[in-house]
């Protein structure tokens, strides 16, 4: 459970990397004449992120759900809260 929550965590983290090689392949394959909007670039590239974490899941450890959902979770909103946590310890006095 431990390797698929990790899997999760990549694949959230990687999914922002992902999508400008998600979008190229979609423009090129499918999207000739319908441009998609950048959120759907953006959860499209997280879907194929998250499918291919669920396939090497299913290759290299066990393959539940529930901790690939989670660690997805920890990998999209980590660096936010990691950013936010870093911004409290340094606190603004001049406003």
């Amino acid at each position: 459970m431990l390797g698929t929550l990790i899997l999760g965590i990549a694949a959230g983290a990687l999914a922002p990397h992902a999508e400008p090689k998600v979008k190229i392949a979609l423009e090129n394959i499918l999207l000739d004449d319908v441009p998609a909007e950048p959120i759907e670039m953006r959860l499209f590239a997280f879907a194929v992120c998250l499918v291919l974490a669920a396939i090497l899941s299913m290759i290299f450890a066990e393959p539940h759900a529930a901790p690939l959902a989670v660690g997805a979770a920890i990998g999209i909103f980590g660096p936010r809260l990691m950013a936010k946590w870093n911004a409290s310890k340094n606190p603004d006095y001049d406003s």
